[in-house]
């Protein structure tokens, strides 16, 4: 006896890009948990918000700024001033990032 051959059931998934699956409003609230977490020093799950915000948001100025300012206030100053530094180069007209940039460099970054 022969059994007919099955049918695919699987669909191929529509393309989405990255910035498609994070909304603005949900990364707004993502940026907000993470500079909550700065506030309360809880330096490694601000980290991971921030690293999933640059992985979705690559040209906004909130995951460097959330990632220099980790960096900056536990005292990495090269580290604060590299992420301020990428940032400008995604985000050039932003405040936040030139000043944290600023503060790195007066802190001894050399850049």
């Amino acid at each position: 006896m022969q059994f007919p051959a099955p049918t695919p059931s699987v669909q191929h998934p529509v393309a989405v890009s990255m910035p498609d699956l994070l909304s603005p409003g949900l990364a707004k609230s993502l940026a907000e948990a993470g500079f909550l977490a700065i506030d309360q020093k809880r330096w490694p799950q601000a980290e991971q918000i921030f690293s999933v915000l640059r992985a979705f948001r690559r040209q906004s100025e909130f995951p460097y700024v959330g990632l220099s300012l980790i960096d900056l206030l536990q005292g990495r100053r090269e580290a604060a001033a590299q992420w301020a530094k990428e940032g400008l180069d995604k985000a050039p007209g932003s405040r936040a990032l030139a000043e944290l940039l600023e503060k790195a460099v007066q802190g001894g970054a050399k850049w």
